[in-house]
């Protein structure tokens, strides 16, 4: 439940979080005017405005839950294999495919999760999508069309200059709450909480971890790979920035294509329901074995594998939000562009790209955060019989599977994940906050 909850909660926050920050401020000001707060300003201004990011959100987070259904219903630790009492679609499919090896009826498990996927998106939430998307407000934008189209690259490299360190909005928000209070209230408010951190542990662990627990867990392995952690994580941040470099590309193409024609959306957006339903944890070793068995190479195979699953996981993200966004690039943004004559490659690199920024920013985010989800499983190919050794390839996914897969390290897979933590958050706030940040200066008022 945890892990479905993970999966599924932030594609609804980010969606409503953009949405907001997207009301326009003449809508803001008018409601002032009228006195609307409250419950009324609630009512009038941010549910008809995060209508459509709801319901979209929601489509995403459905579709993320069948996409981490294995992974939910069949845990591997310390080479024991973990499922549900009642069992389910995913405990069986990845029965099939882990356990008997059984590709046909793997096949067959998937074609029969991908209908029900399909069926539902185009029963429920295709007609949600064009019902919430029917009197909300158009998103708004500042742009100057005189240099809106020069994305260059000193351009872009002056938008992740790193003059000023932007922290995670929660640890403002937290930072500017503790300063009312003195030292001494601070400091009992952190003992308090290590408390709780550690009774917690207490009844999860049964015990209070000891220094030796720790010192023990960090001489076991596979803790004498931390000497190339810093070249396990560069290469886990390589696999990652491959898969979001093609998924960017493509997302971009697919979603002003869709936006703007209805024969092609009409290919794309069931695309979009298969890749989204599909569970990719289970298609993972069907296309490892294909791969394998065309090249004969089981590395090489096992890091196409990766970089393909990454990919197939992180697009959908963007490519959504990238159709929503240019559905609603206003209709006098349109008019200005066709009096300056911007027409085919022109028009997408001076009116689209620019329109859609912000929203390719929050699907960037979200893609970014589900490809730490996916590379964990993807660096990783476990093996169900002793005689078989797991295949994998070095990163620090791989590196957490080891510890819980093969050793049962706890010590050392608490560890791993705050490195990942650390990295997830040192993102957010050098990259992403600071790109949004920047794109929300930028907007017409409409």
């Amino acid at each position: 439940m945890v892990l479905l909850f993970t999966s599924m909660a932030w594609a609804i926050f980010f969606g409503v979080l953009g949405a907001i920050r997207g009301i326009p401020a003449n809508v803001v000001e008018s409601t002032r005017s009228f006195g609307l707060k409250g419950w009324q300003y609630t009512r009038h201004v941010l549910l008809p405005a995060i209508t459509p990011a709801v319901v979209s959100g929601a489509n995403l987070a459905w579709c993320d839950g069948w996409f981490f259904m294995i992974a939910a219903e069949y845990i591997q630790y310390q080479g024991s294999i973990v499922t549900p009492p009642s069992g389910g679609l995913g405990y069986l499919l990845a029965r099939a495919a882990y356990d008997y090896k059984d590709m046909n009826l793997s096949i067959i498990l998937l074609f029969y999760i991908t209908f029900i996927v399909v069926y539902f998106n185009i029963l429920t939430w295709h007609r949600l999508m064009e019902r919430a998307s029917t009197g909300t407000f158009k998103p708004v934008f500042r742009m100057d069309l005189s240099g809106v189209g020069k994305l260059g690259f000193a351009r872009a490299t002056s938008w992740l200059h790193f003059g000023r360190l932007h922290w995670p909005k929660s640890f403002s928000i937290a930072a500017q709450g503790l300063r009312k209070y003195t030292r001494l209230e601070r400091a009992v408010a952190a003992a308090l909480a290590f408390s709780v951190v550690f009774f917690v542990l207490y009844v999860l662990v049964g015990q209070f971890p000891t220094l030796a627990t720790i010192r023990e867990g960090f001489s076991e392995p596979p803790a004498e790979e931390l000497v190339r952690l810093p070249v396990l994580v560069a290469l886990t941040m390589g696999r990652l920035t491959i898969a979001y470099g093609i998924s960017l590309v493509a997302a971009i193409g697919m979603g002003v294509l869709a936006a703007e024609h209805r024969r092609l959306a009409a290919v794309f957006f069931p695309l979009y329901d298969i890749g989204q339903g599909v569970p990719i944890l289970a298609l993972f070793p069907v296309v490892f074995l294909g791969l394998n068995g065309l090249l004969g190479t089981p590395g090489i195979a096992l890091e196409l594998t990766c970089i393909l699953m990454l990919v197939l996981d992180m697009i959908w993200y963007m490519f959504l939000n990238i159709v929503s966004a240019v559905k609603n690039i206003p209709t006098e943004i349109n008019e200005v562009g066709q009096l300056f004559g911007f027409k085919g490659l022109k028009r997408i690199t001076h009116i689209v790209i620019p329109s859609i920024l912000p929203s390719i920013v929050t699907g960037s985010m979200l893609s970014w955060g589900t490809g730490w989800n996916t590379i964990i499983f993807a660096e990783y190919l476990p093996s169900t019989e002793p005689t078989i050794p797991p295949l994998s390839i070095p990163g620090i996914g791989s590196l957490l599977d080891k510890a819980g897969y093969e050793y049962g390290n706890t010590v050392f897979l608490i560890f791993i994940l705050g490195i990942i933590a650390t990295i997830v958050l040192s993102m957010e706030g050098l990259v992403w906050r600071r790109l949004l940040r920047r794109f929300e200066k930028y907007h017409v008022e409409v």
